[in-house]
């Protein structure tokens, strides 16, 4: 009988413990002393780097609505008001210049909800929540929001992640784009009166040096997302092998030259890896996304 209660005692305290963290208090997403670097990427044979920088500074208020002013810069040029967004019970919406308001984010969902978000939300561009777990970041439990996740081979990725009171890991503004073509987008850092909260993990500094990236490139796939073909352009091919995620090989051939093509029309939305071995002895490993 006494072996009963303390082990109900356990399972109380275990419950308590777990509504405590599940009961956090909202952080919101605006607030004064709130900085991102974010890395903007336009997707060509040789991509062209941005190095962005925004914070919250002051507010206005248009048809009775009060935004919060979020400045920027890109690359240490003149800072400029880089948009307008307003936040209400767990989501935030950005005004656009055409005055029409886009959801950025909500909060709020749960588990399995679809949520129509960011710039490019319609009929290809929306978030399924896959996951939610609870973070400690920034000396606070935060809510995190998974969508797209994969589990493989090559280990667990998720397409994006929200995290309260920070954003998405595709940047402040830039909800929804995992999918989108021609450019990409990642938050490097975030900082909190000027303490640094959190770190993408995919890099090791909130400003990303692009001197030297496409010098000696040996091998170049675009466009990345696809929805149908991609191209390949490297020196001397000589074997091209596709895996899908889950580490399976999908499409092997031998073949020559410095390009190679192939079609993802017929294949599902998911990460897929291409290694290409040329003459040389030489191999290389690329990710393309087919939306």
């Amino acid at each position: 009988m006494k072996k009963l209660n303390i082990y109900t005692i356990f399972a109380l305290l275990l419950m308590t413990r777990s509504v405590a963290v599940y009961a956090q208090e909202y952080v919101p997403v605006i607030q004064e002393g709130n900085v991102w670097n974010t890395l903007d990427v336009t997707v060509s044979m040789y991509n062209t780097y941005y190095n962005n920088v925004n914070w919250f500074s002051g507010d206005t208020i248009i048809n009775d609505v009060r935004y919060a002013k979020l400045m920027g810069t890109t690359d240490g040029d003149a800072p400029h008001l880089f948009s307008l967004l307003r936040e209400d019970n767990g989501k935030v919406w950005e005004r656009l210049n055409n005055q029409r308001e886009i959801l950025l984010y909500d909060f709020t969902a749960n588990v399995g909800d679809t949520i129509w978000c960011g710039p490019w939300a319609g009929e290809y561009h929306y978030n399924i929540v896959d996951s939610i777990s609870i973070e400690h970041i920034g000396g606070i439990n935060r809510k995190k929001f998974w969508f797209g996740l994969e589990y493989g081979w090559f280990g667990t990725a998720a397409a994006e992640i929200w995290i309260e009171g920070i954003g998405s890991d595709l940047g402040l503004l830039y909800s929804g784009s995992a999918s989108i073509s021609g450019a990409y987008y990642n938050t490097l850092c975030f900082h909190q009166n000027d303490e640094l909260i959190w770190q993408n993990p995919n890099y090791d500094d909130c400003t990303f040096d692009a001197v030297g990236e496409n010098i000696g490139v040996k091998m170049v796939l675009y466009p990345n997302p696809t929805k149908g073909t991609i191209k390949i352009e490297a020196e001397n091919i000589q074997n091209v092998s596709i895996y899908n995620y889950f580490g399976e090989i999908i499409f092997e051939t031998e073949t020559s030259g410095n390009t190679f093509e192939y079609d993802f029309s017929d294949k599902k939305s998911g990460l897929y890896i291409i290694k290409v071995r040329m003459f040389d002895g030489s191999e290389f490993t690329g990710r393309i996304v087919k939306q």
